[in-house]
């Protein structure tokens, strides 16, 4: 499975399990890296938001998903993902889901939404005090088809191949979601790089145990468009360690912040890399 040239779009559709409310199944084969064990991270944490999302009003959208892999999944066994109506509020609605393959759970997720339009982008404090901030974006950026971006840390221009049609605001943070996890956990593996070197510290084993999604700004995400992704790792010890991704807009707008915690073991010479 070297090359995968679905559109991002086909890639996080789920389509119902007739036999079961609420269950959903991926249309498009699962996909992993080159060399990897199981399947890519990305698409569960997408799927997980897309079966949530096929159970919730069309006015509410994800503030935060919370995703943790329990095993690893078969790229060449379809997943199920049963989704609990955990909450109904009049503002904020949750579910979790359980991802699934034929030997039991691979990973579970809640994911939370709040309804649109219920949050006001005014001020700083606005009359009814509520409070704005936001991590602006790097300063002396340039789009990636304009120039190259170097020396600027651990920093990236993503976003999809193909344009996205459809024009709900789930489709785009869905796309979002399978993107963050791409090289996440290999920021934690670049803090130890010698200058000038790409992931130049080889792993026997890497592994992602946990990923969220904190979606500040959901409107504002446009996946197909480029997007600014800065990437650190505040911590790494006991063969963990903790990254944390910042993603704006291309108009410099903190539309998410994720976190993650992996599973990471230096490669040894007579090991075998397991990816």
């Amino acid at each position: 499975m070297e090359k995968y040239t679905i559109p991002i779009e086909k890639a996080v559709e789920l389509t119902p399990v007739s036999s079961e409310p609420d269950n959903f199944t991926n249309v498009q084969p699962l996909w992993s890296f080159a060399g990897g064990y199981g399947v890519y991270g990305g698409s569960t944490v997408a799927h997980c938001l897309v079966a949530a999302q096929k159970t919730i009003p069309s006015d509410y959208v994800a503030h935060s998903l919370h995703c943790s892999f329990v095993s690893p999944g078969n790229p060449k066994r379809p997943i199920e993902y049963r989704v609990e109506r955990t909450r109904d509020g009049k503002s904020f609605i949750t579910r979790t889901v359980h991802a699934t393959q034929k030997a039991g759970v691979i990973s579970e997720a809640i994911v939370n939404f709040m309804r649109a339009g219920t949050y006001s982008n005014n001020s700083d404090i606005n009359n009814e005090g509520t409070l704005k901030h936001g991590r602006t974006m790097p300063k002396g950026l340039a789009l990636p088809d304009q120039e190259e971006m170097n020396g600027k840390g651990i920093r990236y221009w993503v976003r999809a191949k193909d344009t996205i049609q459809q024009s709900s605001p789930h489709t785009q943070l869905a796309a979002l979601a399978y993107m963050s996890d791409a090289y996440f956990i290999g920021a934690a593996v670049q803090v130890h790089d010698l200058s000038g070197q790409t992931f130049g510290t080889k792993m026997a084993m890497a592994a992602s145990l946990n990923h969220a999604i904190y979606f500040h700004h959901p409107e504002a995400v446009r996946a197909d468009e480029w997007m600014c992704s800065e990437r650190e790792s505040p911590w790494a010890g006991n063969d963990r360690a903790l990254v944390i991704q910042r993603i704006w807009s291309s108009n410099g707008i903190l539309v998410a912040t994720c976190v993650q915690e992996g599973l990471l073991r230096v490669q040894v010479p007579s090991e075998k890399v397991k990816l």
